[in-house]
């Protein structure tokens, strides 16, 4: 068997006997292509979508002489079974290296180290470059790595945090392309959640990076300003994405998901859909948008993509005054409305997403929003609504400075969010709503929403 340099293994997050996060993160997709195109080899191994008893780790670490495990620990759900993955691994093959690595080890990083000594290293923002660095420095006999960018480890007399000097940039995101799955171990990476895929749809990541900075979320502008050396969206090409999906379609994978938009505009969504029709390709599209969509992308999207396709609108709150507070991008309800008009109008598919607990929220407010998700399946004849929870995320503007945003925080270190279970726990209080209030006004929407 070929020796392995680095092995990926995503653990998933296990909440009870439901694995809340089943799909793995992109990231490694193009950290294994990127290493692949310099020599490197390394492989990808997703335990949630593993059938039984198709992967013993121990065993592969050792046949396959892999020297270093790469484990993400990219949303917080995630963090503990990252870390008890990772002291698993190091008591059955006490001989590896292990690294972290995502937006929550990002965040934790001196914390990782200081508490879990499995983990020897943590690989901040992004990872192509630092991992192919770290890989020569250990087959070397890991001498040097101060000079390994954004790479956090222990040295002689401590903790050491490498500045975070390496962000991946456009060029090169559009350079690896899919190449990434031809990596992946498991023999059945597609079932209805596995690799790449949620509910059945092949989720597709063209972007790093966000435009916003919204109160709630924790890989916004600023989260990656400060912990991924990132200024501004780094972007693959819209030519090379028509191109992913030409290859996606080839595999029989009909169904693709873009989610959170982290642009500006639509101007790219259109752009793409144009080169769709330019190769004549139509995917079933599932696209997740934070701000309105324009009236021309909209009338693309109702030429270009195959039926059943959608466009998911996340508002936050119904209220506009809370949205304002809280979104990067402000729309009124007005204007929401009268998109939504125009979608129906041309059979798109459109639908809403709500949430509350939002910072600076009143009973009010959340009345507003239940009123908007009534509205509008009194005028469309139809549900055009849905409800999402989020939980208080590290990096996020209202972790950073609960004061400015009002809200008493129940997490504020890496061993609080290791204790967090089930979809409902939240980690938060606002001013205005306790954190089982917040529970109870989120089950009050989605019962609104189930109509």
């Amino acid at each position: 068997m070929k020796k392995l340099d680095c092995l990926f293994v995503y653990p998933g997050a296990p909440a009870g006997k439901k694995n809340l996060l089943p799909i793995m993160p992109a990231g490694l997709l193009a950290m294994a292509a990127y290493l692949a195109k310099r020599a490197v080899n390394s492989a990808i191994i997703s335990l949630p979508t593993a059938l039984k008893g198709e992967f013993y780790l121990p065993g592969i670490i050792k046949d396959r002489q892999v020297k270093l495990v790469c484990i993400p620990a990219h949303w917080h759900r995630q963090a503990a079974g990252a870390l008890a993955l990772a002291a698993r691994l190091k008591r059955a093959a006490p001989g590896v290296k292990i690294a972290l690595g995502g937006y929550t080890a990002s965040y934790f990083a001196a914390e990782i180290l200081a508490e879990h000594p499995a983990v020897d290293f943590v690989v901040r923002g992004d990872g192509e470059l630092p991992l192919l660095k770290l890989i020569d420095r250990l087959k070397a006999g890991g001498a040097g790595l101060a000079g390994v960018p954004n790479l956090a480890w222990r040295g002689k007399k401590g903790l050491v945090l490498n500045r975070v000097s390496y962000a991946a940039s456009s060029p090169m995101l559009t350079d690896l392309g899919l190449a990434g799955l031809g990596f992946v171990l498991n023999r059945n990476p597609a079932p209805r959640r596995g690799v790449c895929f949620e509910d059945g749809m092949f989720t597709y990541v063209q972007a790093r990076g966000c435009a916003d900075n919204c109160s709630a979320c924790g890989g916004g502008r600023e989260f990656h300003r400060k912990f991924c050396g990132r200024r501004g969206v780094a972007l693959k090409s819209a030519a090379s994405a028509a191109r992913d999906f030409a290859g996606l379609a080839a595999m029989g994978i009909k169904e693709i998901q873009l989610p959170l938009s982290p642009l500006s505009s639509d101007v790219y969504y259109i752009e793409l859909l144009r080169q769709l029709m330019k190769r004549k390709l139509e995917p079933v599209l599932k696209v997740e948008l934070c701000g309105l969509p324009s009236a021309e992308f909209l009338h693309c999207f109702s030429r270009a993509p195959g039926a059943g396709s959608k466009i998911t609108i996340f508002s936050g709150s119904g209220s506009e005054r809370v949205r304002r507070l809280n979104r990067g991008r402000f729309y009124t309800n007005a204007e929401l409305m009268q998109t939504m008009r125009l979608a129906a109008r041309l059979n798109v598919n459109v639908w809403t997403t709500f949430t509350t607990g939002l910072p600076f929220e009143t009973r009010c407010d959340l009345q507003e929003t239940g009123e908007l998700i009534r509205g509008m399946r009194r005028e469309f004849g139809m549900n055009r609504a849905s409800v999402y929870a989020f939980s208080l995320e590290p990096g996020s503007p209202l972790f950073e400075t609960p004061e400015k945003y009002g809200v008493k925080l129940r997490r504020r270190a890496l061993a609080d969010f290791l204790d967090q279970r089930g979809k409902y726990d939240m980690g938060y209080a606002t001013e205005h709503f306790t954190e089982k209030e917040i529970v109870r006004n989120l089950k009050f929407l989605e019962k609104i929403a189930r109509g």
